[in-house]
């Protein structure tokens, strides 16, 4: 049986190197032989650092990209090869806080919380869809706006204990601008702002407005304190798997060893928004996905996680908000080791790769070619990418290479193909990524 096996693999390799001279140049009159040849390799084995993963499933999202044709680009490079590992984490630092309200809270009038003097606040009207037609929000005229202290013992609503709570004598504003200047700055959503004013001491204030408002109209508040030394940093993932449970997030507020209990809202491409419950792992939180909630409803977006910290700092009362923006994705194929390499004139030509599928769909390959100098340093040659439409049944994709671009470099071997990354262009996401993917043998 294993004689049997062996002799199938010889000849379905003859086939293909058959192929592979079908579709070369001519045979060169001198040899009576054709310069191009066809040689099976493995794949190197992946590092920890690689980001591989053999299980496959079939996306539930439409696909953004269903082109049927072939594509295939060379860039030809130059100089000592630098590798660069795809960004699979991100930060995000944050010295500010907004918070949604409607048209009737901003009547009534809603909190804010100041760590420091001359900080800005921004209120931009927002759209909405519930009613089945886009309604925007009438802008609101800064001068409508005001903001005043609030007392220990009251409430941002007004509703005091102690009536002289709030003095609305003292100035709080030092500037303000309204939608046409903000545009004119390139702030385009009908915006108005208002600086405040030194007098405007860390503590607890009541913003409101006295312009009548739609009750229902969705607004943006937002708060910078610019240069604050109470910064609230997040680091996540990039890119989490669409069936995942929970999303791992590193918090930390600059200048403060104080627990806090962060919320966080999950906002998906179409603005759906959903309220995550947070717990603590470790050194970690876990914003943990409720059942039946998918992490994206398109494939033509990214989603975002948005949190909120409120604790106190030195006696100063300190709210932040954070955004960590991810690419939700299936992994929907993957790479088999073994490839057909084919050769011309002793260079590498093309690389044939044959993936695992879940489904017919677009897909595209990636990889840089390095040589080696007279020093012994790798130097980049080239980058190709491909792209075609896969199916379980034609699952392959060839990566061509420039064996004239390789002679000209003047590099030699051992050539290697690095940086071997797959995506799913029908997700607009990346499936695998290795560094040192394939040494090239003749």
């Amino acid at each position: 049986m294993h004689t049997l096996s062996k002799l199938a693999s010889v000849l379905a390799l003859s086939g293909l190197l058959a192929a592979c001279q079908d579709e070369a140049t001519p045979i060169d009159p001198k040899t009576n032989a054709s310069p191009m040849y066809a040689k099976g390799l493995t794949l190197a084995a992946p590092s920890d650092t690689d980001l591989v993963d053999s299980n496959i499933a079939s996306p539930t999202l439409a696909p953004i990209n269903t082109s049927t044709d072939y594509i295939s680009f060379i860039t030809p490079l130059y100089g000592e090869y630098q590798a660069s590992a795809p960004q699979l984490e991100q930060d995000s630092q944050s010295d500010e806080y907004w918070v949604n309200v409607t048209g009737a809270q901003l009547n009534a009038g809603v909190g804010l919380t100041m760590s420091q003097a001359s900080s800005l606040v921004r209120i931009a009207p927002r759209g909405d869809t519930s009613s089945g037609a886009l309604m925007h929000a009438e802008a609101i005229a800064p001068e409508r706006v005001q903001i005043q202290r609030v007392s220990p013992n009251q409430s941002p609503q007004g509703k005091a204990a102690n009536s002289s709570g709030i003095n609305t004598n003292e100035s709080l504003v030092k500037s303000m601008a309204n939608a046409d200047a903000l545009a004119s700055a390139g702030l385009t959503d009908d915006s108005s702002a208002l600086q405040m004013s030194a007098k405007a001491t860390p503590g607890q204030y009541r913003l409101q407005v006295s312009q009548p408002l739609t009750p229902s109209a969705n607004y943006l508040v937002n708060v910078k304190e610019k240069g604050s030394p109470y910064q609230l940093s997040v680091k996540a993932s990039s890119a989490i798997a669409a069936d995942a449970q929970n999303l791992g997030l590193e918090l930390a507020l600059s200048q403060s060893d104080n627990t806090f209990v962060p919320q966080a809202t999950l906002k998906q491409a179409d603005g759906d928004m959903q309220p995550l419950t947070m717990v603590k792992q470790g050194e970690t939180w876990q914003a943990v996905i409720p059942a039946g909630v998918a992490l994206s409803s398109s494939n033509a977006g990214f989603s975002e996680v948005e949190i909120t910290v409120q604790t106190q700092v030195d006696g100063r009362p300190v709210q932040r908000t954070v955004k960590s923006v991810f690419k939700s994705y299936v992994n929907s194929a993957s790479i088999k080791p073994e490839v057909l390499t084919v050769w011309d004139k002793g260079l590498p030509n093309q690389i044939n790769f044959e993936l695992s599928v879940a489904e017919a769909g677009r897909f595209g390959l990636s990889g840089t070619l390095t040589g080696t100098n007279a020093e012994g340093q790798k130097v980049a040659i080239l980058r190709s990418q491909a792209a075609n439409w896969l199916t379980p049944e034609s699952p392959k994709l060839k990566l061509m290479l420039d064996p004239k671009l390789i002679q000209a470099s003047g590099l030699q071997p051992p050539f290697e193909l690095n940086e071997l990354e797959l995506q799913d262009q029908g997700q607009m996401a990346r499936l695998s990524y290795q560094a040192t993917a394939l040494i090239l043998t003749r």
